[in-house]
């Protein structure tokens, strides 16, 4: 007679592990979005010119919330 074996994985810390992944994820880019419209707004007017930007659309940007792309 044959016997065969399993192995089970337990899958719920996988799933656990890829949520907190995307979380950080999500947060990193919140917090990245923050730095770069706050380095925005200080640039002065002939870096924004020299980037291709006008007054209008620096305001466009950093209006944004920080979760808005």
């Amino acid at each position: 007679m044959n016997t065969a074996t399993y192995q089970t994985q337990d899958l719920s810390h996988a799933g656990k592990k890829t949520t907190q992944a995307g979380l950080l994820a999500t947060l990193g880019l919140w917090l990245q979005r923050t730095r770069t419209r706050r380095q925005l707004s200080e640039l002065p007017a002939y870096l924004l010119k020299d980037i291709g930007l006008n007054e209008s659309d620096r305001y466009q940007e950093i209006s944004k919330p920080f979760w808005q792309q």
